[in-house]
């Protein structure tokens, strides 16, 4: 494991125990996976993480996450500015069958060991804050886009004529 790696790994129980906060500051770029999916990897991500063991003994992470991405628009193809500001409290857990057991205010959260690569977890968290398809907001565009209007009666009219019980409607005359 290299030196990088190791200095996002933590200790949650530990620092719990010590009702401890740390920070993370990292580069967009530094997240491989979150990367492929950004127009660039421009932009930074703060992580403040503070444990605690709750009254039921569990270890929470109160982590928020603040980053700066920079997505691509769907609409115009051009770079867009996407800000993620969020507080996730996280519950660990020691095995994948406690995730069911973990009250819905928290994200359960599987250690190993004792340990927990807290930068693995932070890009889940970024991946899954990020849009499918990002567009910027129609006033920013320089396209104008227009739509059409109805017009209602001649959709009136035109149901009217495709009534599809008009048939039966001859067949009681007769």
């Amino acid at each position: 494991m290299s030196e990088s790696q190791q200095k996002n790994i933590i200790q949650p129980r530990k620092l719990a125990q010590k009702s401890g906060e740390i920070r993370f500051n990292w580069e967009v770029a530094s997240f491989e996976r979150l990367s492929n999916g950004l127009y660039s990897n421009v932009g930074n991500v703060s992580v403040h993480i503070n444990a605690e063991i709750d009254f039921q003994k569990r270890c929470l992470l109160e982590t928020n996450i603040k980053a700066s991405l920079q997505l691509e628009c769907q609409t115009s193809f051009e770079p867009m500015d996407f800000e993620i500001d969020k507080t996730i409290t996280f519950c660990t857990v020691i095995k994948e069958s406690q995730f069911a057991e973990v009250d819905e205010e928290f994200e359960p959260v599987l250690i190993d060991d004792g340990y927990l690569d807290i930068k693995q977890v932070i890009e889940d968290e970024l991946i899954l804050s990020v849009p499918v398809a990002a567009n910027k907001p129609a006033e920013e565009l320089n396209q104008e886009m227009t739509f059409g209007k109805l017009d209602e009666e001649a959709i009136l009219v035109e149901k009217k004529e495709k009534n599809p019980f008009s048939v039966l409607k001859n067949l009681k005359k007769t």
